[in-house]
């Protein structure tokens, strides 16, 4: 009995692995998409929610007016703040509103607080970009475009740098964040024209999110609101033309914390999900099969650690002979490590060099913070980053 539990067990791995194989691979085919006319962009507001950001918001919010013409907006929603966000962001040029509300706490009800500012002028497109992040030349107006003419949510390229002096340890996160972000998405987009929101550089018809609630404390809001766009019929598409970047967090307390809220909340969130996403699959939504089959799969380290323990096991059993799982773990290892060297060598030689490599052991060793106690309390609320910053 358990021979044939670990088995299954193994089986499920194999599948995963092979779907994950699938994404990376299709994702060499992945071609940036062709331009919009700019033109038929309509007016664009962008929303900039900042929780404690006062640092960094006036940059976002520049950057964000340099992109914009007559008649555009840039909101700067400073949610539960007690550091001047607000006024920072009032005199780099953005309307600055103010949310405060102990009791409802969140990035989702700060998207809401400026979307609900815009309702008495809505525009024709509504951009989402976070408070730490840098649109690159022509992104914002590009994903807008795009977005109106698709009526559909529209993710820019959103990626992740390792700050100056980090160490390796920074480079490898920046690594995963590339496969998740740049990878395995345009993989899914080019095999079932489905990807996901991830949190910045977001753009979406006002008709679409103008009626859409998006008030809610989910840590991973953008990955809820992607299985939410999915149910209404309205996928999002990845754009890979357009591109926005930030920089991970230098302070250790700060990487624990981002990664924290990116990996529990994503598997809280498949936990949820996953189910209905399947039921629906049923039915012959093969975006939602699709959309499934990527929630299941576990952040990039965890996996590592998951087909280790599973060979571990797998090596016991067969020295008891039971050794069914243990071809099949042999194979999912394999394909997992051909994969991830694929793509390392097509996409992540400057985001993570040679050099750094080593930094993937302290990289998985840092995960025992992610899933402590420390890892569970960053994850469980929307607080600002400590970057080391000084900010």
């Amino acid at each position: 009995m358990i021979g044939f539990l670990l088995f299954l067990v193994a089986l499920a791995v194999f599948l995963l692995t092979l779907f994950l194989a699938l994404e990376i691979v299709a994702s060499f085919i992945a071609a940036k998409p062709p331009g919009v006319p700019i033109a038929g962009r309509g007016r664009i507001a962008v929303v900039i929610p900042a929780h404690n950001e006062r640092e960094g918001v006036a940059a976002t919010v520049t950057a964000a007016r340099a992109a914009l013409s007559e008649g555009d907006r840039v909101i700067g929603g400073a949610e539960n703040c007690d550091d001047g966000t607000a006024a920072a962001a009032a005199e780099a040029g953005a309307e600055a509103i103010e949310r405060r509300d102990d009791a409802r706490r969140g990035k989702g009800y700060a998207l809401q607080f400026g979307v609900d500012h815009l309702r008495s002028d809505p525009p024709e497109t509504v951009v989402f970009i976070d408070a730490d992040c840098k649109p690159a030349a022509g992104a914002i107006e590009r994903v807008a475009a795009r977005a109106n003419y698709l009526k559909r949510p529209v993710q820019a390229l959103y990626l992740m740098s390792a700050p100056q002096g980090a160490g390796s340890r920074s480079a490898v996160s920046a690594f995963a964040w590339l496969i998740m972000n740049r990878v395995r998405m345009s993989g899914l987009q080019q095999l079932f024209g489905v990807t996901r929101l991830t949190g910045s550089g977001m753009a979406f018809p006002w008709d679409l999110i103008g009626k859409t609630d998006l008030a809610s404390g989910e840590i991973v809001e953008d990955l809820a609101l992607t299985i939410r766009m999915i149910e209404a019929g309205a996928p999002p598409f990845l754009d890979l033309g357009a591109v926005v970047t930030s920089e991970l967090a230098r302070s250790q307390s700060g990487a624990t914390t981002q990664r924290a809220r990116w990996e529990r909340g994503s598997l809280a969130i498949a936990a949820r999900k996953v189910p209905g996403l399947l039921r629906k699959a049923a039915g012959g939504d093969i975006r939602s099969f699709a959309m499934g089959l990527d929630l299941l799969l576990p952040p990039l380290t965890l996996f590592v650690l998951l087909i280790a323990a599973l060979m571990a096991l797998s090596l016991a059993a067969a020295s008891f002979g039971y050794g069914g799982a243990l071809s099949l773990t042999i194979l999912s290892a394999t394909i997992f490590t051909l994969c991830i060297a694929f793509a390392w060598a097509a996409y992540g030689r400057e985001t993570l060099p040679a050099s750094a490599l080593l930094g993937i052991i302290p990289y998985l060793l840092g995960k025992a913070r992610v899933y402590g106690g420390e890892g569970r309390r960053s994850a469980e609320r929307w607080t600002r980053t400590d970057r080391g910053d000084g900010g």
